[in-house]
């Protein structure tokens, strides 16, 4: 038989149960509210949030990753989150999006860590836009929304597990698909594939086996170690798969509706770079020949920041690849002006090359060289004088154009640009 002792003690503890459910249920509720507000405001918040990943974790700056995609991304994840807290039933498809964002990661090269980091940033700041929903509810609003901190930063921590498990599973397959790719791509450009193979590497690449392509091979300058360069900028409208042999980069384009002189253009070479860049090829096959050309029209290079289109250089491509024989034909051709000083000679190699650019015409090579039409008509005569070939004969400017490509190439291969 109770006594009132113990009746009164079973009464106390039942009312402390009950005050304890009440304030978790209070502090839910408060939470739950908090959350919808915030949520009616995932614009700013998530691009607060972006902010704040930028300016501390590096890698989101310099990666590939574009700045309106993550911002995209982290509206979904802020949203997920925010779904969760507000209705527990919604906790599965906030843990399926944000396993998709650790699995994306994985796929776009992205290092673990900073991702990592970057969540713990979100979380952050997530955690204080709750807090200050909290508030606005007044004081009792403030001392709940406390309460709730466990709960929230519990979730936060699955999902952080999340992320970094589905990006860990995903890695794997990644390494994989990349070493087979790699694969595909090396044999195309050296040129080992055909047949079956060549079916099996436009399969791994996403390529088509007849297309217009091109390849350009690229020099970055010497004792830089190929991970501190900056890769190449291609243009839009051209898909590009890239290779890294040891001191340059090659790119495989599949140029679609652009034109080569166009992607040339485009192309953003990276400080203290060269590029050659093959003609067009229209099968898949014929990559690796197009390769050899790129590395061709490369040679021809003679100074940084130059992309040399062997369609445009074929004299100077054939030059380049028997470099004895340029130094014979510019020595042939071009000796007379070692009797003329050296600043003369360079001023007359100089008006040579703009009166071969503009065609022969006097007038637009003067607005080239910003001097007047009878100085650049005295300097052409001064170097036939000087290398008794005329340039009113057709076989005699051949002759001076192969010496010009000859000489510079030769003095670029002294300098060390051409390599």
């Amino acid at each position: 038989m109770a006594t009132p002792v113990t009746t009164r003690r079973a009464c106390a503890a039942d009312a402390s149960v009950e005050a304890a459910a009440d304030a978790g249920r209070e502090h839910t509720e408060v939470l739950r509210a908090a959350a919808l507000q915030v949520r009616g405001q995932v614009g700013p918040v998530a691009a607060h949030i972006v902010e704040r990943i930028r300016d501390r974790h590096p890698a989101y700056r310099e990666s590939a990753l574009a700045p309106s995609g993550l911002l995209e991304e982290t509206e979904g994840s802020v949203a997920a989150v925010l779904d969760s807290l507000a209705d527990p039933g919604r906790s599965a498809v906030s843990a399926e999006y944000l396993s998709w964002v650790g699995e994306r990661r994985a796929w776009q090269g992205f290092p673990l860590e900073p991702m990592m980091g970057a969540c713990r940033t979100a979380g952050d700041a997530l955690w204080l836009s709750l807090v200050r929903a909290g508030e606005s509810q007044g004081p009792a609003g403030t001392r709940l929304i406390a309460r709730a901190a466990a709960e929230v930063w519990d979730l936060f921590e699955r999902d952080s597990r999340l992320m970094a498990d589905a990006y860990l599973r995903a890695r794997g397959e990644v390494t994989f698909h990349r070493q087979r790719d790699r694969r595909a791509l090396e044999g195309l450009l050296a040129g080992r594939v055909d047949g079956p193979g060549l079916a099996e590497a436009a399969d791994a690449l996403a390529l088509p086996e007849s297309g217009r392509f091109a390849v350009a091979v690229l020099r970055g300058p010497a004792g830089v170690p190929h991970r501190a360069r900056q890769r190449a900028g291609v243009p839009d409208g051209a898909r590009v798969h890239r290779a890294f042999p040891v001191g340059g980069e090659v790119l495989l384009a599949e140029l679609g509706g652009l034109a080569l002189d166009d992607f040339a253009a485009a192309l953003e070479m990276p400080a203290g770079s060269r590029a050659g860049l093959s003609p067009e090829v229209d099968r898949l096959a014929a990559v690796g020949h197009a390769r050899e050309l790129a590395e061709l029209a490369l040679r021809t290079c003679t100074r940084d920041g130059e992309v040399a289109l062997l369609e445009r250089r074929y004299p100077a491509g054939l030059l380049a690849r028997r470099p004895e024989v340029a130094t014979e034909i510019a020595a042939g051709v071009l000796g007379g002006l070692r009797d003329a000083e050296a600043a003369e000679a360079a001023v007359l190699l100089e008006t040579l090359a703009a009166w071969l650019d503009a065609d022969g015409s006097v007038e637009r090579a003067s607005a080239t060289l910003f001097c007047h039409a009878n100085t650049v008509r005295r300097r052409l005569r001064r170097l036939e004088e000087l290398t008794g070939r005329s340039v009113s004969r057709p076989r005699d400017v051949v002759h001076l154009a192969l010496a010009l490509d000859a000489e510079r190439i030769t003095a670029a291969r002294g300098r060390g640009v051409s390599r």
